[in-house]
């Protein structure tokens, strides 16, 4: 997690490349719409050892996911407002701001280090002055800015607005402070009688939620493929599918294949489809770890024709990923309204394409772990599918999380909605979002 790093004051001066591959990444985030994992692949990342790349994205994270209220105060903090095209100055600043005020960094390593980046670059140096008198500002007035920004929400503008016509100002003000939570990682178990870490604890509807930070390769039952990580928000769409024994499932949008692996674990007769090789690859890695199988088509779902129709087609469609800011808070920076619509687009196609596939009588389920309403709510009401009626879950259905089942009989999981109940544990979950459609049996 970002700040538990804490590293003495010899090893943050060593620390000057990290920074600097930090201040690029939320960069290429913020001005070019890049994921923070695609930006950490770029030459100047990979040239660094694990501890500084370790860093480099632990700033990154906690830049991006506390840059609204970092901003806030880099207003209160300079005189004068830098230039509008001066970038790498704010990013400078903001990542530098991000480590006096939200990791376990000495100040005075973040305020130089940071400055020392900005005097480096030919386009910056002639602001290191401006740059030195804004963070040793912030670091000694920290107490009183934190405190003028106390509750600011992370969501930028157009999301907020959003969100708050979606689910009123009391879920924005709940969403919001959960987002700000690193999470912790779930897991599920192959099957009852699976082997798990004992540093971990059962969760509400199944799954359990691990309490370590060592890599997930290194814990019990890893290996011999006990189990998987998996958010315990996408894992009870399967959940809620009951008995699939012997059912024949096509799990589109497949990889990396947590539901995949759970269908198969249930006895279901897998086919996963998925369009993307790489992401595919690591299916396939997971399909062999925990012996579990699957058929594997790698194609276009608007272009590949099945041979036969299922029980059961699952669409977890591409979607804005919204659900998931806990664990990618670059989605708040990479991702516009505008996007919204088109991916809305593309779900209506792939939803019309995908419930076609279904066996009279059989099920059609429509997912994605975004948390706005254009890509379910209010999309799903706008459908036009004439053999298929809308089939609603019940608050039965999900004990535990009954609260995640809606008005609408839709599974609308939001952050806050699972509270461990647990000291020093983390609560929350992403968000998500399925509905549910029977294809009508015609005489």
């Amino acid at each position: 997690m970002e700040e538990s790093l804490s590293p003495s004051m010899d090893e943050a001066k060593q620390g000057l490349a990290a920074r600097q591959v930090a201040i690029a990444c939320v960069e290429q985030v913020v001005r070019f719409g890049k994921n923070l994992d695609e930006a950490l692949m770029e030459d100047r990342a990979r040239a660094l050892d694990e501890r500084s790349l370790r860093l480099a994205r632990a700033i990154a994270l906690t830049t991006l996911r506390h840059r609204s209220r970092i901003l806030r105060i880099l207003s209160y903090a300079w005189d004068r407002k830098p230039p509008k095209r001066a970038f790498r100055l704010l990013f400078a600043l903001e990542t530098g701001t991000a480590q006096i005020l939200f990791m376990s960094v000495p100040e005075r390593a973040a305020v130089d280090l940071s400055v020392s980046i900005v005097k480096k670059e030919r386009l910056t140096t002639r602001f290191a002055g401006f740059a030195n008198a804004v963070l040793r500002r912030i670091a000694r007035e920290q107490e009183i800015l934190l405190q003028k920004t106390v509750g600011m929400s992370p969501f930028p503008d157009w999301l907020e607005k959003r969100l708050r016509t979606d689910f009123g100002r009391d879920n924005l003000a709940a969403m919001g402070q959960m987002l700000l939570q690193e999470p912790y990682v779930d897991i599920r178990l192959k099957s009852a009688r699976s082997r798990f870490p004992t540093e971990s604890f059962a969760l509400a509807g199944g799954g359990y939620r691990l309490t370590t930070q060592a890599p997930v390769e290194a814990l019990e039952g890893y290996e011999t493929g006990e189990w998987w990580v998996q958010d315990t928000a996408s894992a009870q769409v399967v959940r809620l599918l009951g008995d699939i024994s012997g059912k024949m499932v096509a799990d589109c949008c497949a990889a990396p294949g947590g539901k995949t692996m759970q269908l198969a674990s249930g006895g279901a007769v897998v086919t996963a489809i998925d369009d993307s090789a790489s992401r595919v690859e690591r299916l396939r890695q997971n399909l062999n770890r925990t012996g579990l199988q699957a058929k594997i088509v790698v194609e276009d779902l608007l272009e590949w024709t099945p041979e036969a129709l299922y029980d059961i087609v699952l669409l977890d469609a591409p979607c804005s990923a919204t659900g998931t800011i806990r664990r990618h808070p670059d989605i708040l920076w990479n991702t516009q309204a505008d996007d919204i619509e088109k991916l809305a687009g593309l779900q209506s196609r792939l939803i019309e394409r995908a419930a076609s596939w279904v066996k009279p009588g059989g099920l059609f389920i429509y997912a994605n772990c975004s948390v706005l309403k254009a890509e379910g709510e209010n999309l799903v009401s706008g459908l036009k599918l004439p053999e298929m009626q809308l089939e609603p879950f019940f608050r039965t259905d999900l004990q535990g999380l009954e609260k995640c089942i809606n008005k609408m009989g839709a599974y609308r999981a939001l952050p806050h909605h699972l509270v461990v109940g647990k000291p020093r544990l983390a609560d929350g979950m992403d968000g998500f979002f399925a509905v549910r459609f029977r294809r009508q049996i015609t005489p």
